[in-house]
Parts: C-alpha cells; sequence; structure tokens
C-alpha cells in the first residue's frame, strides 16, 4: 500500500467529516462510514477480518510498515469520530486504540516519527478532556 493513497484516504475522509460537523446537507454520516469501510478494507486486505481482535502490538506485528499501522490508526479515530457524532458510546475504546496504534507506528521509524506522536499526544490529551473523572488539565 502506498503511503500517498493512505493519505489521499484520510484526507478525504476527514473533509467529508468536517462537512458532516458544519451541517452540510450533502454529506451524510452513511457516506462517511462507506467510505471508512472502503478505506480499511483496502488498507488492511486479507487481515482486515483479524485485525480488529487483536491487542495493539500485535495488530501492529502484523501489519509490519509504520505507515499501514498509522494510517490503521488515523482510520479508527475517525470512525471513532463518527461514531461519537453518534452517541455511541463505543467511540472512546477506537480512539484509545488509535492512539496506542499511533505510539507503535512511530517507534518503528528511526528517529521516531515527532509528528505522529505529537497527534497521540493530542488525541489522548482529548481523551482525558471527556473523562468526566479525569484531573483537570494544568492552565
Amino acid at each position: 500500500m502506498q503511503r500517498d493513497t493512505v493519505l489521499r484516504w484520510i484526507d478525504t475522509i476527514s473533509a467529508l467529516i468536517a462537512r458532516i460537523l458544519r451541517g452540510d446537507r450533502t454529506a451524510s454520516i452513511d457516506l462517511a462510514r462507506h467510505q471508512l469501510d472502503e478505506a480499511r478494507r483496502m488498507l488492511l486486505g486479507p487481515v482486515e477480518a483479524l485485525i480488529p481482535h487483536l491487542d495493539p502490538q500485535r495488530a501492529a506485528d502484523l501489519l509490519a510498515d509504520p505507515h499501514r499501522i498509522y494510517g490503521y490508526a488515523q482510520l479508527l479515530a475517525l470512525e471513532s469520530g463518527l461514531a461519537r457524532i453518534g452517541d455511541d458510546g463505543a467511540w472512546r475504546a477506537g480512539a484509545e486504540r488509535a492512539v496506542a496504534l499511533a505510539r507503535l507506528a512511530a517507534a518503528r521509524l528511526d528517529p521516531p516519527a515527532v509528528d505522529w506522536l505529537r497527534w497521540a499526544d493530542a488525541a489522548e490529551e482529548d481523551l482525558k478532556a471527556e473523562d468526566p473523572g479525569s484531573p483537570p488539565a494544568p492552565a
């Protein structure tokens, strides 16, 4: 899988989700889910059915390529965002898995991908902000 193709998918789906959030009537959650499903099938190929059942470390080991792992993390984050729009309580698990996979992907590069780690840090901060039991972020 070429890295540029994965990045184009992520950009396209991100733009569609942004349109949904802005209330654009030409964009729909169903269309976004369809595009996410298609991107996931193309990215994961024959291991698509297996990957969701593995812990992040084993999933990363199976995917092997850091760019493929990070692309999958990005897709999971987008899926969790859609689940959140629909008020599906499962969004948090997907977001946490995305953060874990992004960190594993970044660590597989030498030197580690700093922008990927920043993305994971920001996503983790968002998760903490949504957790009513967590202490407030320092001012």
